[in-house]
């Protein structure tokens, strides 16, 4: 019976958490090496960039249970690298979804203005002399919903729109490879936007570790339809 309480296991959850996103950084950016000249794949580098900053946040959450000293310095390295990646796949869903529309270029300096507004608040707080420890969860939880929640939606929404697409240019089942990475980001808005308290015991974080090894799946799958074939 595993003990969800347990401090190692927690280190182990957000360990595991942090090298899933590393897995899919390293995934997108080796593998968009191999990908025909496809507009809308560049984006895909905002996404790698997310992967990136999001593995590296869930690591900064490791010194927690280790009680490695001054905390405060971690959890604001954690806040800076978590409000900036869920900025980024803001902007990686903002920019796909509103590809071709001219009238709608204006949405992509939305992530930009909402990170700026976040760390306004943060300098807030450490302006007034107040524990920065102390406000970490209210801190976290104010990204987690805001940028964290929007990002993945509008991220879910980009990849349904471009299923529509693909499926008039390749066929249904290339267009499925889509829908299900935007059920995936659907449902990492959830857990990571919406659930504070665990689920059945389970922590939350558990459940965003699934849900981003599936999501590494689908994207994997998607870089297949558009890999270079090199024939001798």
């Amino acid at each position: 019976m595993i003990n969800w309480d347990d401090n190692m296991v927690k280190l182990i959850l957000y360990l595991a958490y942090g090298t899933i996103f590393i897995a899919m950084f390293l995934v997108l950016t080796l593998w968009r090496k191999k990908i025909t000249n496809i507009e809308f794949m560049n984006d895909f580098g905002s996404l790698a960039i997310f992967a990136l900053l999001q593995g590296l946040s869930g690591y900064c959450e490791i010194p927690r249970f280790l009680n490695l000293q001054p905390a405060w310095v971690y959890d604001i390295l954690k806040l800076i690298l978590a409000s900036s990646s869920f900025a980024v796949l803001l902007s990686f869903g903002l920019n796909v979804a509103s590809a071709g529309n001219e009238e709608y270029r204006w949405l992509r300096g939305i992530p930009h203005g909402a990170l700026m507004m976040y760390f306004w608040f943060i300098g807030i707080e450490l302006a007034s002399g107040n524990n920065i420890s102390f406000n970490y969860n209210i801190a976290d939880l104010a990204q987690r919903q805001s940028l964290g929640f929007l990002g993945a939606v509008v991220t879910s929404y980009a990849f349904f729109e471009l299923s529509g697409k693909i499926n008039t240019i390749i066929g249904a089942n290339a267009g499925k490879k889509f829908i299900y990475a935007g059920a995936g980001f659907a449902l990492y808005a959830i857990f990571i936007g919406l659930i504070v308290n665990p689920v059945m015991g389970i922590p939350a974080v558990f459940f965003s570790c699934v849900i981003v090894i599936l999501l590494t799946i689908a994207i994997i799958n998607i870089l297949k339809l558009f890999e270079v074939k090199k024939y001798v």
